[in-house]
Parts: structure tokens; C-alpha cells; sequence
């Protein structure tokens, strides 16, 4: 897989919630269950725990198709070991603009920004809309549809709230 691929891949280092976007009473344990588990995988490579937020069954909806989270996962891993063996980090933030819910499902739409940095510190930042579908399944919540959708520039990043 391509960097750019694991850019579009999975929302990855700081997590960030928007303060109007966290209205919904599960907003917070969705955070801590997924958002700030996929955001600390990418920062440190490691896909295992990545692959903890997501249900067994859940599918990676993308522009050019759609395949199972497992398939993903093995091509997102050898990116990391690839990247890692570069010397480049990678980080990921999420911002929300809209986040609905009940006791067990859950509709969030925002973006992601990845960002890479190489072994000279220069940073290149990715900016990509998605949507995710959740379910709470044994006490706690995983993604069970991840879609990710275009490309935006650094302006539809900063309009979300944060």
C-alpha cells in the first residue's frame, strides 16, 4: 500500500474534539474507545491496537471501492513498518461536525488530518472527510464502517469546530 493509501486510511496522534460537537451523551466514551486508541496507534505504529477499535466485521468504504477492515488493517501495518524503517512518523486529528447517537449506535461525520514528517522534519499534512458508523458491543464502542471520502485543503479543516 502507499503512503498516501494509509493517509486516506484510518484517522490516526492528537485527538481533538470540537466543544459544540460533543453534545451527545456518548460522544465522550466513543472518544475514548476509538478516536484516541487509532490516533496513539499511528503515533506508535502499532496496528494491533488499531485493530482493536474497529468490530471483526466492519468494511473501509473508499472512492475507488470498498473491502473488509482485516484487509486494510495487513496492508496499514506494512505501511507503518515500511515508513518506520524511513524514518517517518506519521500523527492523525480528528474534528467533528456532526456526531448523532444512542445507548448502542452511533453516526459520526467530520475529517482527519494525517500528517507525515520525514527524517528531515518536514511535515506534509492530508486533510479527508468521513463518516463512521459505531456500535457498542460488549460494554464498548467499535467502528463497524469507516468511509472515508475527498480530499480538502488545510481552510475546510480550520472551518470545523475544535
Amino acid at each position: 500500500m502507499t503512503l498516501a493509501r494509509l493517509a486516506s486510511a484510518l484517522c490516526l496522534s492528537l485527538l481533538v474534539t470540537p466543544a459544540g460537537a460533543q453534545t451527545n451523551p456518548n460522544s465522550a466514551a466513543i472518544d475514548r474507545d476509538v478516536w484516541a486508541p487509532v490516533a496513539a496507534s499511528v503515533k506508535n505504529d502499532d496496528i494491533v491496537a488499531m485493530g482493536k477499535t474497529y468490530h471483526p466485521d466492519a468494511i473501509l468504504v473508499m472512492r475507488s471501492g470498498t473491502k473488509r477492515i482485516s484487509e486494510a488493517l495487513a496492508g496499514w501495518g506494512r505501511d507503518m513498518v515500511t515508513n518506520k524503517g524511513k524514518g517517518i512518523t506519521a500523527t492523525v486529528e480528528f474534528r467533528f461536525s456532526q456526531r448523532q447517537d444512542d445507548a448502542e449506535t452511533a453516526f459520526e461525520t467530520g475529517m482527519f488530518k494525517y500528517a507525515t514528517r520525514d527524517k528531515a522534519g518536514v511535515s506534509t499534512p492530508r486533510y479527508i472527510k468521513m463518516e463512521a458508523l459505531l456500535v457498542k458491543t460488549g460494554g464498548k464502542w467499535k467502528m463497524i464502517m469507516e468511509h472515508q471520502l475527498e480530499a480538502v485543503d488545510e481552510a475546510a479543516w480550520n472551518a470545523l469546530p475544535h
